[in-house]
């Protein structure tokens, strides 16, 4: 009996101590809500995603700033997070909105169940983390330098010409390869490679995504990450070469062409027998209040004939995320496709 309650006295300190805790600091020098928010990223291609469904843990912030998350539902093993705060004017529906600019609301972190953390912001900063100070382990001191150079791309919407907006992106670029190349930490090494244009370079520093691949496998080899981004590399790799796949990209593009095809020769027909047709003005809702900031960047992005991918690269967000905006504007403003959107953004004199 007495070796039993022995054994308890000693497990029960350390079960405690098993469970999560972060710690912090944050300026709410803007119209903040008083919540901040703990999201998980159990796939690379979350890592920018914004979904509410992410979110595992929300503390109260009080009128000091100062917050504090707690509780033991992590893995054991070590993977990214992401910590934010909405403006007031988000519901829970927008969970994840990222501001940019001074307004830079959130931080990615690496955690596992065991994790303790103190983040600190930096108090002469406007945005809510700004650069802040991280204590706890190594490799959150360096996803701190990872986000020191990530974070001045938020402000490249202040560059006048498009040739220097391409020299800092191109730069930027350049020092996440170095960093990732250099870095110690394969999980680090991959949120840095995470943050590259895979669209853009991945043909000119291929060695480089196979490395932090090669990398992950030797000291991850069961991570999830490591499959996800294995996949990705053959993905942009175009690692598919069987007889199969190209008879059946061969099919795909035959019956594209072939619905392009029949389709423009139905509309000029339809339109031979119709004749000329002005198209009405749309039924514009006049509450435009409603459109919110960022719906209002995104349809003046329209207006400049920018793509949803073009858009996304722009305001730092995924395209799923520009179309959902895009489709609630649209129901907003009562129309149906973005030149009928242009033509009420001109209308209301947007």
């Amino acid at each position: 009996m007495k070796h039993l309650l022995l054994f308890l006295c000693l497990s029960i300190p350390a079960m405690a101590f098993s469970a999560y805790k972060i710690e912090g600091k944050v300026n709410m020098k803007g119209e903040w809500q008083n919540q901040i928010y703990l999201a998980t990223i159990d796939k690379l291609d979350d890592y920018f995603s914004a979904n509410a469904e992410f979110v595992i843990n929300v503390a109260e912030i009080d009128k000091d700033g100062n917050f504090k998350f707690e509780g033991d539902i992590l893995p054991d093993r070590f993977q990214f997070y992401r910590i934010y705060l909405l403006k007031e004017e988000h519901s829970e529906f927008n969970a994840c909105l990222y501001e940019g600019g001074e307004e830079h609301n959130f931080i990615h972190i690496i955690l596992n169940n065991h994790s303790q953390l103190k983040i600190t912001a930096d108090a002469s900063t406007y945005a809510p983390f700004g650069d802040y100070l991280v204590e706890g382990d190594a490799q959150n001191h360096l996803m701190k330098k990872l986000t020191s150079m990530v974070y001045p791309s938020y402000l490249f919407y202040e560059i006048r010409f498009p040739s220097e907006l391409k020299y800092s992106q191109d730069k930027l670029m350049k020092d996440l390869f170095v960093f990732s190349d250099t870095c110690s930490n394969a999980l680090v090494s991959l949120a840095a490679i995470n943050n590259t244009d895979y669209d853009r370079y991945f043909t000119y520093n291929t060695e480089a995504y196979e490395s932090i691949g090669n990398q992950m496998k030797k000291e991850q080899p069961d991570h999830p990450y490591t499959r996800d981004f294995q996949r990705k590399l053959r993905y942009y790799a175009d690692d598919g070469f069987s007889e199969s796949n190209w008879l059946f990209k061969g099919l795909a593009l035959l019956f594209g062409l072939s619905t392009f095809i029949l389709g423009y020769l139905y509309v000029k027909l339809r339109k031979k027998k119709q004749g000329p047709k002005l198209e009405p003005v749309p039924n514009v809702d006049h509450s435009v209040k409603s459109l919110t900031p960022q719906e209002l960047k995104i349809l003046a992005h329209i207006q400049n004939g920018k793509s949803n991918k073009e858009i996304a690269s722009e305001l730092y967000i995924e395209v799923s995320t520009v179309k959902s905006h895009i489709n609630k504007l649209y129901g907003k403003l009562k129309v149906k496709n973005r030149s009928e959107a242009i033509r009420a953004k001109e209308t209301l004199g947007l």
